[in-house]
């Protein structure tokens, strides 16, 4: 029924249809975001939807659409939400938003991915570091690439090759302290 398929979760998955993309519960009975659109924006694991917001990709442009309906937009690009906001890009540059599309912190990164453990990992210049909620850089960019937190650590990319970073501060099921 399905020409392709992503990961589901939440019980949904993105899903292409007759050549464009919609995000479907996992029975394949109905059709949360209908497949109308050129795709459906995805992590690295194939997960679109998160606190019932989802980005879709109309041509170049980007929205956000939360509970089906278009919330904001247009972006350049945009991460899948995690840990509650979501990294868009406008123009050259990578900002965060809420499931309002309010911009939590303006758009000033060369590259971000979305937040995990109340951190995200951003790029400046040719360098990664890492943001707060509070739109403080926490750890200086000086990784080749970085990945998100989760469970207290992250991978991230040193000139001797990939290894990872962890929180002095985490503590199981509490998060970042």
């Amino acid at each position: 029924e399905f020409e392709e398929i992503g990961m589901y979760s939440n019980g949904y998955a993105p899903a292409k249809q007759s050549g464009k993309w919609g995000v479907m519960d996992v029975s394949g009975s109905e059709w949360l975001i209908p497949a109308e659109y050129d795709d459906i924006v995805r992590d690295e694991l194939g997960r679109c939807l998160a606190q019932d917001a989802v980005f879709v990709r109309r041509g170049q442009q980007v929205f956000l659409l939360v509970g089906g309906e278009q919330i904001a937009g247009p972006f350049d690009d945009a991460r899948p939400f995690s840990d509650g906001w979501a990294a868009v890009k406008k123009g050259e540059k990578w900002g965060f938003i809420d499931t309002d599309g309010s911009v939590k912190i303006d758009y000033q990164f060369d590259d971000a991915l979305s937040f995990g453990q109340h951190l995200a990992a951003i790029r400046i210049g040719d360098d990664w570091g890492y943001v707060s909620r509070y739109g403080e850089i926490v750890i200086e960019p000086q990784f080749l690439a970085a990945k998100s937190f989760y469970d207290g650590s992250a991978p991230v990319q040193t000139r001797d090759g990939w290894r990872f970073i962890t929180l002095t501060e985490y503590m199981e099921g509490a998060g970042l302290l």
